[in-house]
């Protein structure tokens, strides 16, 4: 008989919304299904329209009210998220939360722990712009101490939690996900443009059109300003290139107001959000990551996968994951002038971009560890009790 896998996944964000970490999760919940887990998604919900209970790729989805949209509304949701949790504790095997906050203390506190219905904790360091911040805060180190088991995806997040106190046993490093592998083939490249353009007049593209895509959030925090600083002088020189900022914000209008004033508003298409990247992906020439530490859970490691040539924001954490090619796929950090000069060269020639992702390729295929699959998870938690 085989063992009960009953995984409730609790995260602030989930699908329809497609930053890079819900991303990440959605893919990894959907690889646990595959592997025979019986998965539920716990998340607010953040728009009233939304149903309260869907199912995504054989994955439920319930959505509880009253968000955290304001400090204010924080002990409300908590206090509805722990009591729905404590209420449906009985159909679950185990809990995760997907961040180390206010989920986790929602967990901790609502559901008795004598019911043996273990928490595992995600812990992520802060961004590279806080990297002197050598430890976990005093509520993210709580929540790993009292948690079963905490997953971390890199050393630095290990180092750091274990110069805090926690026990090594109660620690596993790997990726939850490796990313998504799609077919670029020329005919899958062309028929994803045909969807695009059938979907979307404004996505058409010619055969000669070389494709520029920033595939994760419409926000200045995403370095979507470094992005368009980089390439408005560009535009007018290069006529075959096309430029789609992907994602949607309240910050729309300001950037798009930015781009009428530089009289390139038509050339750069922001096209909004997009449920599944697939096609996007299969026909994007150039993925941008212009913000330090963004798209590296599940955008970049699919760009890779994938071979689609991109240029990423310089970080510790990027430097980690690229390798003897970082100095290839990087530039400096909110440097508009250094993406320019990177977007240059690519447009000079595409195919060194192309040879260096293919080298970060063939090294993360040889030397990567596998993604977190059902069994090692539930493997992990009974050696780590």
């Amino acid at each position: 008989m085989k063992p009960s896998r009953r995984v409730l996944l609790i995260a602030r964000h989930f699908w329809p919304e497609t930053e890079d970490d819900t991303l990440r999760l959605r893919a990894w919940a959907e690889q646990l299904h595959r592997e025979g887990a019986e998965v539920t998604v716990a998340t607010p919900r953040w728009n009233s329209r939304w149903p309260r209970q869907i199912i995504c790729n054989g994955v439920m989805v319930k959505r509880i009210d009253f968000p955290p949209a304001h400090p204010l509304r924080t002990g409300r949701y908590m206090r509805q998220l722990g009591n729905w949790v404590a209420s449906m504790r009985d159909k679950f095997d185990m809990i995760y939360c997907d961040q180390a906050d206010i989920e986790a203390h929602a967990v901790l506190d609502y559901v008795p722990q004598r019911l043996n219905l273990p928490l595992v904790v995600r812990y992520t360091p802060p961004d590279s712009a806080a990297i002197e911040i050598s430890s976990p805060t005093a509520r993210e180190l709580d929540i790993c101490r009292r948690a079963a088991m905490v997953i971390v995806s890199s050393a630095t997040s290990e180092r750091r939690l274990l110069a805090a106190g926690l026990n090594r046993a109660s620690i596993v490093r790997c990726h939850q996900t490796l990313g998504a592998s799609y077919d670029r083939s020329s005919e899958a490249r062309r028929q994803a443009r045909q969807v695009l353009a059938d979907v979307n007049s404004d996505l058409f593209l010619k055969s000669n059109d070389r494709l520029l895509v920033c595939p994760g959030e419409l926000r200045r925090s995403w370095g979507v300003d470094t992005l368009l600083s980089a390439v408005v002088p560009l535009v007018e020189r290069h006529r075959s290139l096309r430029i789609w900022i992907l994602g949607d914000s309240r910050e729309r209008s300001s950037l798009y107001d930015a781009l009428r004033h530089e009289g390139v508003h038509r050339l750069i298409a922001m096209p909004g959000i997009f449920t599944d990247l697939e096609e996007v992906i299969k026909v994007a020439d150039l993925c941008v990551f212009p913000a330090a530490d963004k798209g590296l859970g599940w955008l970049l490691p699919t760009c890779i996968a994938s071979s689609v040539p991109f240029l990423a924001a310089d970080s510790p954490s990027a430097r980690q994951v690229l390798g003897t090619e970082a100095e290839r796929l990087l530039f400096a950090s909110g440097d508009a002038c250094s993406l320019r000069e990177r977007l240059a060269a690519w447009l000079h020639n595409a195919n060194s971009l192309a040879a260096s992702v293919s080298q970060v390729r063939k090294h993360t295929v040889m030397s990567a560890s596998p993604s977190l699959s059902c069994n090692v998870l539930f493997q992990s938690l009974e050696a780590s009790a």
